[in-house]
């Protein structure tokens, strides 16, 4: 998380830095049209390169872009030296955007990878809001700082060191490729996976949607701060890096508190809430005239959407295959950065027609009125994915499962059937074709092999079936119940798509394997 940290401050450090470098040349139109510029190639080009994070290793993929970002930021810090024209400067800070829209999507894929529970990635994602918090209070105001003091120049050199230590961090993880290249798709079709999961599936689209308005209500205070700064507050660079800053102050305290939704089942009330609640101070900024005030109400904002990113991405997470979910966030940051680029050429616009203190109120008031409307599509999306920890639990105490990330486990426990069985019921027959697989929840089952009554019982705990839907065999033994049981049930193509996806297969059928010789005896019926 700590490389996480130092890439969330870069980018805004370097963002703020390039924006105040252009406003300094030719007021908010040119920040406006550099603003779009550094963003519309990475929104285009983010979805075909999210394929990165899932056809590599994600912790190999990660270090990667972590260092390939850090020489497109020593580029940019001698073109800034050398004071080149405006163009090359753009240019050169377009590249680390896109370098950017690669990394974030790998990080936020490699997550389920890393935490072991829903549960904890929930609170990961969290911990990756906090970074990003954290990025935006100290990049924003260090731009401020190092503009003024030596120009922007400063910004994006300090930013390399800063990415080489992200890239070493991270260079440790070993982490499994999550989706292997079986199919006969070409380069492109592969890399626009994540656009077609997207397309066919309405709730999610409509999450991304909803999340892109906030994006460029985002991309819109940014630019928006610079000139509120400069015109009703009367303040320099050092003004505006606390204004643009100020959010980031609320997506701090916001994430930490969005850890709590680690318990909640209904994520899309989340999203809504924080939309408005980061909606409703835009509004009255528009009769702020101090700097103070405006920091306070842009926190407020900040904090708003900490709560609904969080909620936001942990839902993509639940809803979405792990073997595309790197190109599907990769979407989302091509929608965050159209969203951006949205953002940055309405600014001057909104500071043209209303001036830069009443050009909050549309922001404030469109965010309010989208989030509301889009309430019904997103708890629908939410009523889809439930959250069932009792069965979780009871998947997470089979050993072979360890293997699967939580999302897919969410999606085992989604589709898991509780089965109630009485004295002598038969669960599965011996030489009967492998439809399903079982947990014992309650009770106590006998094994009979050939005829054989074996002595060992299956008891609660215990678990029977996977080796024979692994190797598409018949039954090799009838388990029938010695007592009232309870039994959880999975069908054969939700378990094997679940636990068989991609380059984890091999690995979970060695280890139920192994598991099913180590019992000594055919249990995997």
């Amino acid at each position: 998380m700590g490389g996480f940290v130092l890439f969330s401050t870069v980018e805004y450090a370097v963002w703020v830095a390039v924006l105040l470098y252009a406003y300094s040349r030719g007021g908010a139109g040119l920040a406006g049209i550099a603003g779009v510029a550094q963003l519309l190639p990475a929104a285009v080009l983010a979805p075909m390169l999210g394929s990165v994070g899932d056809r590599l290793p994600r912790g190999a993929a990660l270090s990667g872009a972590y260092a390939a970002e850090a020489l497109a930021l020593a580029l940019l810090g001698a073109i800034l030296l050398a004071d080149a024209p405006a163009a090359a400067v753009v240019t050169a800070a377009a590249i680390v955007t896109v370098i950017i829209s690669v990394a974030r999507p790998i990080h936020y894929a490699a997550l389920p990878q890393l935490a072991g529970t829903p549960r904890a990635l929930v609170s990961a994602n969290s911990a990756s809001a906090v970074a990003e918090g954290l990025g935006a209070i100290c990049g924003p105001v260090i731009a401020g700082l190092l503009t003024q003091v030596a120009g922007p120049w400063l910004v994006a050199d300090l930013s390399t060191v800063a990415l080489v230590a992200a890239a070493l961090s991270t260079a440790r993880l070993r982490l499994p490729v999550s989706s292997e290249d079986v199919d006969g798709d070409s380069p492109l079709r592969k890399a626009l996976a994540g656009l077609r999961s997207v397309a066919k599936d309405s709730g999610v689209l409509a999450l991304l949607l909803v999340l892109g308005v906030a994006f460029v209500v985002s991309g819109t205070l940014e630019i928006l701060g610079v000139s509120f700064a400069a015109t009703a507050l009367g303040g320099g660079d050092w003004a505006a890096g606390v204004v643009v800053g100020a959010p980031g102050v609320g997506l701090l305290a916001g994430a930490a508190s969005a850890a709590g939704l680690a318990s909640r089942v209904g994520l899309s009330t989340s999203i809504v809430l924080g939309l408005v609640v980061a909606g409703l101070p835009l509004v009255l900024m528009t009769a702020v005239g101090s700097l103070p005030a405006a920091v306070v109400l842009l926190a407020i904002c900040g904090f708003g959407q900490a709560f609904a990113s969080v909620a936001g991405h942990s839902l993509i997470q639940r809803s979405t295959d792990d073997g595309v979910l790197a190109r599907v966030f990769a979407v989302q940051e091509g929608v965050m950065l159209a969203g951006f680029a949205a953002g940055a050429a309405l600014a001057p616009v909104l500071i043209a027609r209303l001036g830069s203190a009443r050009g909050y109120l549309p922001l404030g008031l469109g965010i309010v009125v989208i989030a509301l409307a889009a309430w019904p599509v997103l708890h629908r999306l939410d009523l889809r994915v439930p959250l069932r920890p009792d069965v979780l639990a009871m998947l997470r105490r089979a050993q072979f499962l360890k293997a699967v990330s939580p999302s897919a486990l969410e999606r085992l426990a989604q589709a898991a059937r509780w089965v109630e069985l009485t004295i002598g019921d038969v669960a599965v027959r011996q030489g009967d074709a492998a439809d399903s697989y079982f947990m014992v929840a309650a009770g106590r089952m006998s094994v009979t092999v050939d005829g054989v009554l074996r002595a060992h019982e299956l008891e609660a705990g215990d678990a029977f079936g996977e080796i024979a839907l692994l190797q598409d065999g018949p039954r090799s033994a009838t388990v029938a119940a010695v007592e009232p049981c309870r039994l959880l049930r999975l069908e054969r193509s939700t378990f094997l798509a679940a636990v068989t996806a991609g380059a984890h297969g091999l690995l979970i059928a060695a280890r139920a394997a192994d598991a099913h010789l180590a019992r000594g005896a055919s249990l995997d019926d």
